[in-house]
């Protein structure tokens, strides 16, 4: 059976609804956002970016085995049956001995199939309609041999476990998952394969997992998909379930390894813990995943590179984590909340529910850390930051749309070093407490309108210059009272016109790279990190320097008055805690 793909929008509404020097269509629920790159034309090409991939072997990939001299195990109730040579049984386990094709049909009860490749060669398991379940130990156990699962066209195949394990040696806690091998394991074939983890994880290598195709139902009471080495996607439908993480990797001593590469597939998971979380690195070139999660949804201590690929987090923590970040493609959307994109430094576990082993993740900043947009759209709805830098940002292209925090404790871009743009699209819409723009020093032009009220959700917003072109228009998922925006279309010395609902409400003149203006078109100047003067970073509104007093011409009101966000110290109150009270910390993780 072919397991029917989870498709989805590949932008949220907001974003489909910008449009650079052309309004929206009617039709701009499908409107594809490329097709607005023209804007963009001095800005190097960045779409063609590839993520560092994994090199596979060929005998990762499904071949036909009935010329191979296979051997068939047959299973019936308690008792196997293997014609050849090769597999040793010994009541309801069987033990393949030597490498070769191995064929797997029928129901096992309550037994196991054990690989121990004397001379350790490649042993290929093809499951040709099999149900394998073990009530007390890994169903499928690799001890050695690279072994490749091939699952057979238009089977179904299932393997679980039992809830608790008799093991040899309780000190190492292994095998602890299904399907555990402690050699290379590949997945490859169409047909289709269902894993109940019911004592630990679903699937796991203490090498390189590898999965080149197949239909994948797991479920776990802990980690999904776990390889130590790598975990690498070419192809496959995969639906995970987890009590713990989604996909992972575990190896903390090699620099080298630990990295998860996803280059196609449709992926759907529902965490616990974050979906994705590598040890080092996570490269995705395509594929499409849809994440739920309590934690993050894409987790790494190193580095995340996105050059493809439909990613949407319909729910998280934090949405994509990591020390560097950078997208040189493919269609994102992010819902979180706390911070969207965030980059900080340090080990994982944010701060899921005040889990033991949690909020260990560094909230230092360092010019090491960096968050790099050269293309893609971008969407993110963040309770908390939209896009958080403990370090610096920089966008070359693509398009991003921030719906950011109404909560003046959070902003929409937060960054402690520079956010230089010099290409792509930017609007980030939030509260105005701790609003920050582009840096001073980018070469692409950049405004920030603070609004004296707060501003509605769902009212279409347009931009246009002085002869009544569209420059942009979208519409604000939330309320905000803060606009941020910059466009290779935003020229010095040209003069602009912002309308909500076709009402003419802001108009203003560009005069230098980053203008910051209020409501009634006036320069705001004074402030520091640029952000709304008031204090400096991380400090409410109003919290000293040069801001002029509440109600004075050209500024905004403090806040909880006239319809201004919510003040500093209501925050919602994030996992863990019993208040809304947050330390000055937890405001820039």
């Amino acid at each position: 059976m072919k397991m029917k793909k989870n498709k989805f929008k590949k932008l949220s509404a907001a974003i489909l609804c910008i449009a650079l020097l052309t309004a929206c269509s009617e039709n701009t629920q499908t409107q594809n956002i490329s097709e607005t790159s023209t804007v963009n034309e001095n800005i190097e090409d960045t779409s063609k970016v590839s993520a560092q991939l994994y090199e596979y072997e060929d005998d990762d990939y499904y071949v036909d085995w009935a010329d191979q001299n296979p051997i068939y195990i047959k299973l019936n109730g308690s008792d196997i049956t293997v014609e050849g040579t090769g597999a040793t049984v010994e009541g309801s386990t069987v033990t393949v001995n030597n490498e070769g094709v191995y064929v797997i049909s029928g129901k096992l009860d309550d037994g196991q199939i054990v690989v121990n490749s004397e001379d350790k060669g490649k042993v290929r398991l093809v499951l040709n309609g099999a149900e394998i379940n073990s009530s007390n130990n890994a169903s499928i156990y690799v001890i050695a041999g690279k072994t490749v699962i091939s699952l057979e066209e238009g089977t179904e195949n299932i393997v679980s476990d039992g809830t608790t394990y008799v093991l040899e040696d309780e000190s190492t806690d292994e095998p602890n998952s299904a399907i555990f091998s402690k050699d290379d394991l590949t997945f490859n074939g169409t047909g289709t394969i269902t894993v109940k983890g019911n004592y630990n994880n679903g699937i796991t290598s203490k090498d390189e997992l590898k999965i080149t195709g197949g239909n994948f139902v797991i479920s776990s009471t802990d980690d999904g998909l776990m390889g130590r080495d790598v975990v690498a996607v070419k192809d496959g439908d995969i639906i995970i379930k987890s009590g713990g993480q989604g996909i992972k990797t575990t190896n903390d001593t090699d620099t080298e390894v630990g990295s998860i590469y996803i280059e196609g597939g449709t992926f759907s998971i529902e965490s616990i813990d974050d979906a994705i979380h590598a040890i080092n690195g996570v490269n995705i070139a395509d594929g499409e995943i849809t994440i739920t999660t309590e934690d993050d949804g894409i987790h790494a201590d190193s580095f995340i590179e996105i050059s493809g690929g439909a990613i949407n987090i319909q729910k998280s923590y934090e949405g994509i984590e990591s020390a560097l970040i950078t997208i040189s493609n493919g269609d994102i959307n992010v819902v979180s909340s706390d911070d969207g994109i965030n980059v900080a430094g340090g080990n994982d576990s944010s701060s899921l529910n005040g889990r033991p082993g949690q909020n260990t993740f560094s909230t230092s900043s360092t010019s090491d850390n960096k968050l790099t947009i050269n293309g893609g759209n971008v969407s993110v709805n963040a309770t908390g930051d939209g896009l958080d830098a403990n370090g610096s940002i920089y966008m070359t292209g693509g398009t991003v749309v921030v719906n950011g925090p109404t909560s003046n404790g959070n902003g929409s871009l937060d960054y402690d070093g520079e956010f230089n743009i010099t290409g792509g699209t930017l609007i980030a819409l939030g509260s105005s407490g701790m609003a920050q723009t582009p840096s001073d020093s980018s070469t692409q032009n950049s405004v920030m309108i603070n609004f004296t009220e707060l501003q509605t959700a769902g009212t279409n917003v347009h931009v246009e210059d002085s002869d009544g072109n569209t420059i942009l228009t979208f519409e604000p998922e939330k309320e905000y009272q803060s606009l941020v925006m910059s466009s290779p279309s935003l020229k010095i010395d040209e003069t602009y016109t912002l309308l909500i609902n076709d009402e003419s409400t802001v108009t203003f003149t560009i005069s230098k790279s980053v203008m910051r203006i209020s409501d009634s078109g006036e320069e705001i100047t004074g402030g520091g990190m640029n952000q709304m003067p008031g204090g400096g970073k991380g400090m409410a509104p109003g919290g000293g320097g040069n801001r002029p007093a509440p109600g004075e011409e050209g500024t905004i009101p403090a806040p909880g008055t006239d319809g201004s966000m919510t003040p500093q110290g209501e925050r919602p109150a994030m996992p863990g805690t019993t208040d809304g009270a947050t330390s000055e910390t937890e405001s820039n993780i």
